[in-house]
């Protein structure tokens, strides 16, 4: 399996928030698995918790991830949504439909 990460940002608390590039990679992962490509993980590398929202049955993954100056997290889904993403549980939520 690959784990290319296309973006990843540090806390200063030691855990990091990442972005794994699924784009293309359904017959290799399944589709639900490539659309939660977003993971916080602690100082030692251990999943907090794996992005999830109702929509990831649809199997599109996450491009870009930005940490807004207020540390809110927002994320862009390859279908087109741009979503706020719960720092605490990691559930993303639809905002606007950018297609």
């Amino acid at each position: 399996m690959t784990n290319n990460v296309l973006n990843e940002y540090y806390f200063s608390d030691g855990n990091k928030i990442i972005l794994l590039d699924r784009l293309g990679m359904e017959n290799l992962y399944g589709k639900v698995e490539c659309a939660r490509n977003i993971y916080l993980l602690d100082m030692y590398g251990a999943t907090i918790w794996q992005v999830s929202s109702d929509f990831d049955c649809e199997g599109n993954p996450f491009t870009s991830l930005t940490l807004c100056d207020d540390g809110g997290i927002i994320a862009y889904r390859w279908d087109g949504g741009n979503y706020t993403i719960n720092g605490k549980t990691g559930i993303a939520t639809p905002v606007i439909l950018m297609k």
